[in-house]
Formats: structure tokens, sequence, C-alpha cells
């Protein structure tokens, strides 16, 4: 599902064209997975970003990444020094994470603070947050030795207002907040992904994430820049690339069903802190890095932007989410009509299926 959703979004340069050396600039490529099943479950992929941070913290640094904000509106940044507060960081944000440590700190002299008392400072973030960060440390003229940088394979974080409203629509759905939420929970393993919130009258929501208000607003629409993003294939500005180990099937070498990750090691510093992980508790290997790259084509390609964004922008702001979608996807003749296929497609003829998609799905 996932796979089917980023191949129909990006942009139609054919891999083949490309060689490696015009996709990456990357030395060697890693996988693994947290052996402990329930480390495992609780990670997005394999545990990648989790097990990179734990060494870090073991060597006396600390590890900034992103978290949601208390009301889980909004994504921000924390700093984190001890291990058993990395539950954290842990979990995709497909939401632009603000530019603050909480509760008000502004994030890159925060991170410039941690570099002159001389501690490790491991940072995870986007692309354009690395370049971001690169660049203040040279307008500041900081020693970065003892910065380590992660950026994750990234598809494009969605509006801040399509993740806001969609915690809006649960909590006055289920007439309660929020107390835990991920968009990521492996409720059948690794994939598909599910929208799980859990609510503090202990209530729970758990859905198909891309069959989701949620899930089909961040498969077509990122912030603006997204489409045009710089910060991909050779660009890529941090020690280590990470993501989901797409294209791995159950026969192959290295596979478990909850979920692996990549590690695209960028440069000698990158190596350094991939030695540092405790092999003990995180299953490591070498991987094979042509194959990493053509089975995720959003490490070095941008998705086309919707010719409707604008629109559907408006409508967001006018008749919120849930509308906004209906209207970009063809009105609500063809949104319930799309519904209907998916909850009997099992027991429709095919020649009903055949005239519903002909009729409504496919008009023009």
């Amino acid at each position: 599902m996932i796979n089917n959703i980023i191949e129909s979004g990006v942009r139609s340069q054919e891999s083949g064209v490309r060689s490696q050396d015009e996709r990456t600039r990357a030395i060697c490529a890693y996988s693994g997975y947290f052996r402990d099943r329930e480390k495992l479950l609780a990670s997005s992929s394999g545990g990648a970003a989790i097990a990179l941070s734990e060494a870090i913290i073991k060597q006396g640094g600390v590890v900034i990444g992103a978290c949601y904000s208390s009301d889980f509106r909004s994504a921000e940044f924390a700093c984190i020094d001890r291990v058993e507060n990395l539950s954290r960081l842990k979990g995709s944000k497909y939401v632009e994470t603000n530019k603050i440590i909480a509760p008000d700190k502004r994030l890159w002299p925060f991170i410039a603070e941690k570099l002159r008392t001389g501690q490790k400072v491991l940072f995870i973030g986007l692309g354009c947050d690395i370049a971001a960060l690169k660049s203040f440390i040279k307008a500041n003229n900081l020693d970065d030795k003892n910065l380590y940088t992660i950026d994750l394979i990234c598809y494009g974080p969605t509006l801040k207002e399509v993740h806001s409203q969609y915690i809006d629509s649960l909590t006055k759905k289920f007439n309660s907040s929020i107390k835990n939420f991920t968009v990521r929970y492996k409720k059948l393993g690794w994939t598909p992904p599910f929208v799980l919130a859990e609510f503090e009258n202990g209530r729970k929501f758990c859905a198909d994430f891309y069959k989701s208000d949620y899930g089909r607003a961040f498969g077509l629409f990122s912030r603006e820049a997204c489409y045009s993003c710089k910060f991909r294939g050779v660009n890529h500005q941090s020690d280590i690339t990470i993501g989901d180990y797409w294209g791995l099937t159950p026969e192959m070498s290295g596979y478990n069903p909850d979920g692996v990750s990549v590690f695209i090691v960028n440069n000698e510093r990158g190596k350094n802190l991939i030695n540092m992980i405790d092999i003990n508790s995180f299953a490591l290997m070498p991987a094979d890095l042509n194959f990493i790259i053509e089975h995720n084509k959003m490490y070095y390609l941008t998705r086309n932007k919707p010719l409707n964004y604008n629109k559907f922008c408006d409508d967001l702001n006018r008749v919120g989410l849930h509308k906004a979608l209906i209207n970009h996807e063809g009105g609500y003749m063809r949104f319930y009509a799309r519904k209907i296929l998916n909850r009997a497609k099992k027991f429709i003829p095919s020649r009903v299926k055949k005239f519903i998609k002909r009729k409504i799905l496919h008009r023009q």
C-alpha cells in the first residue's frame, strides 16, 4: 500500500536513467531491526532512530528529535538525555515540526548551546532541517565535531492544518482529549500502517491510515516547498539517512514481518555512528545500497504537486478537512461509491463494480 501510493506520487523520471552516482553520495548501507519484538512493534519500521539514539545517550550525549505537543495538535522537538525517555520520539510524525524545544526555546540556538559545552548531540530531522542546522552552524562559526545528524527518507510532511483538524475531529467525536496518537500502529505487522488514537476516557480509535482523512490528505498534500525539495539524492547533508526497507520480501535475508529499517551511510562520521549500535539488542547487517535506493525513490525524487492544490488549501480552511477531501475526490457521489466498493467488494458482482467505476468513479 505505501509503495503504491509513493509510486503514484513521485515525479516521472525513470530511475534506470540515473546512475547510483547521480542518485546518492552514500558510501555504504545497512539494514536491521530490534531483536526484542515489543520494542520493534513500538517502532515505525525496524527501530533505526531509537537504536542510534540509545548509542549516543550511553556515551553521555543527548538526542534531539520530533515529538507531539502535549495536546497532539502539532509537533515540536524534544531533547532526550535518558534512554527510558526515548519513547517520546518514537513513531513517524507526518506533519511539519515547529522549530522549538518545548516549551519555548528556539531550536538552533539550543543545539548551539549544547555543542559549546562539548556534549555529543544527535539531531534527527528531515533533509531540510539538517540543511538549516548546518547553515546555522556555519554562519555562527560553531565547532560541529560532536554533532551527529540523521535525516529521514521523506515523502514530505503534510500541512499543519490537516494534522490539527484531524486531531480536533477525533477529540470531538470521542468527547475526550487524546493521551496517545500514532500514524504507524502495527496492528497487522509492518504493513499496512494504522492510525491509532487512545483517549483519556479509555476509548480507542483505530483505522487503516491510508483510508483515513489524514492518510488520504498526506498522500497528496505537502507543504508547497516539498514539491521542489532540494535535499534529496546527492544533496542529503546528514551523516546517515534512515527509512523503511521497502522491497524486502519474506524469502530474502534480513526480513522481519514486524519491520526492517535501512541506514544509508553518507560519510565516515555516519560509519562511526553505526559502529556505536549495540548489536546484541539490534540485528544489524550490511545491505545492498542500489537495491535500497531503487525501492525508496523518495530518497532522490519529489512527488508531483496536485493540480488543485490551491483549491484544496482554500477548502481546507473554508469547509474543513473531510469536505475538502470529498471536493478533491470528485464530490459526494464518488466518495460514497468508493466507500461502497471498499466495504463490499467481496460481495458485489464484477459487472456491478465495472459499472460503478465506469459511470461514477472514472467519469470526467
